[in-house]
């Protein structure tokens, strides 16, 4: 068998049609013909993907997809959901709700089945404790991600960090922007608005606490969480300053056992107060002279930020092939730090992977770039933490 799916429809005939065409394809098929049935089913059967109708009577698709999400035996079953509402609006809720895609009816047999076979083939990320048990009693670790200048990957390299510490450590970890009108991660998974972030950051400070930073966050199918900022530009007047950023970061680390933070490339007030609750900074560079200088600049930057040395980790990706770059060497010394990683070129995969809204290692687990995330995650898993 390729793998368990429920499929949940009120229409028979929808039922029996994509059933059969997935029988076909050697899908073991489970039905259900409510909202109601769909929960049970799930937590009884633990199906490895349920294609789900939006509008059924009683309780909705989406309703559906928010209880499984609640749930920490269903929270990462991927959910494809399928219906004939196809205006965007539709589909930003249904992505808001923790879908991992949209299908519009009637769809072609074989997008159908492609859809299916690109979420089973992403690498299983396993159970996972409730996320009341996953809570510690001391503070989760926070990664922040800035690069040296925009335009460097910064924001992929955050998505792929992220699921690489799911994938390892099997924790919860979350992905967070703190970047309202600046977002990109939203984008890049296929959640094209949201206005998680700017609600909170409507929020007075002493309002923010971990209800409402949980009731923020979505769930991907990769199992990560996910606080992501809008896109829209004129949405920059929500940006935080030190006392809404920090009072995010606190319960952040009450929430998730891993956070990994998108800081873009700017120094604002907003992440210049992040950084001083980073345990670690990765710094995303390329083997270009001028960036070399800016990289520098960066370092004494967060170093008057208060950021140990030992915690700043740059990473170098290579984003072209070329021959008159810096070499590895000379970056380490002039930097004065160690490279924690190296990223080569791998421009079909990253174009492929932004097509799917997946990240590049769920889309090609054998490709050198899940390898050298992979090698970078397990280094930085066992250094040791110098306390913030």
């Amino acid at each position: 068998m390729e793998g368990k799916i429920l499929i949940v429809d009120d229409d028979i005939d929808t039922l029996q049609l994509v059933g059969t065409m997935l029988e076909k394809q050697g899908f073991q098929i489970i039905a259900a013909s409510n909202g109601e049935q769909a929960i049970e089913k799930a937590q009884a059967e633990t199906p490895d993907l349920l294609i789900l109708d939006v509008m059924m009577p009683g309780m909705n698709g989406y309703e559906v997809t928010k209880q499984l999400r609640s749930m920490p035996e269903t929270a990462f079953i991927p959910i494809i959901l399928f219906t004939a509402k196809s205006q965007v609006d539709d589909k930003i809720v249904g992505f808001e709700s923790g879908a991992d895609d949209y299908l519009t009816k009637p769809t072609h047999p074989a997008e159908l089945i492609a859809r299916v076979r690109t979420i089973l083939n992403r690498p299983k990320t396993g159970g996972l404790p409730p996320l009341e048990a996953a809570k510690k009693a001391k503070p989760g670790l926070i990664y922040g991600v800035i690069g040296s200048k925009g335009g460097l990957g910064v924001s992929t390299f955050a998505v792929n960090l992220a699921v690489s510490l799911h994938q390892q450590t099997g924790e919860y970890v979350t992905l967070g922007e703190l970047r309202p009108g600046q977002g990109s991660v939203g984008l890049m998974l296929g959640y094209p608005k949201t206005n998680a972030l700017n609600n909170l950051l409507s929020l007075e400070v002493n309002k923010i606490n971990t209800r409402e930073v949980e009731h923020a966050l979505v769930t991907h199918g990769t199992g990560i969480q996910l606080l992501l900022a809008s896109y829209v530009p004129q949405d920059i007047k929500f940006m935080p300053g030190q006392e809404h950023t920090a009072a995010i970061l606190k319960n952040l680390e009450k929430i998730s056992p891993y956070t990994v933070l998108d800081l873009g490339s700017a120094l604002t007030e907003s992440t210049q107060e992040a950084v001083k609750h980073c345990d670690k900074i990765f710094l995303v560079l390329e083997p270009m002279p001028a960036t070399l200088l800016q990289s520098k600049e960066m370092v004494a930057n967060l170093e008057a930020c208060e950021v140990d040395r030992f915690n700043i980790k740059p990473v170098l990706i290579n984003r072209v092939r070329m021959e008159n770059t810096v070499s590895h060497e000379n970056i380490q010394r002039d930097l004065g730090i160690v490279l924690a990683g190296v990223i080569t070129p791998a421009p079909e995969l990253a174009y492929q992977a932004a097509m799917l809204h997946q990240p590049m290692i769920v889309k090609n687990p054998d490709s050198i770039t899940f390898s050298q995330i992979k090698r970078l995650t397990t280094n930085i898993l066992n250094e040791p933490v110098i306390t913030k």
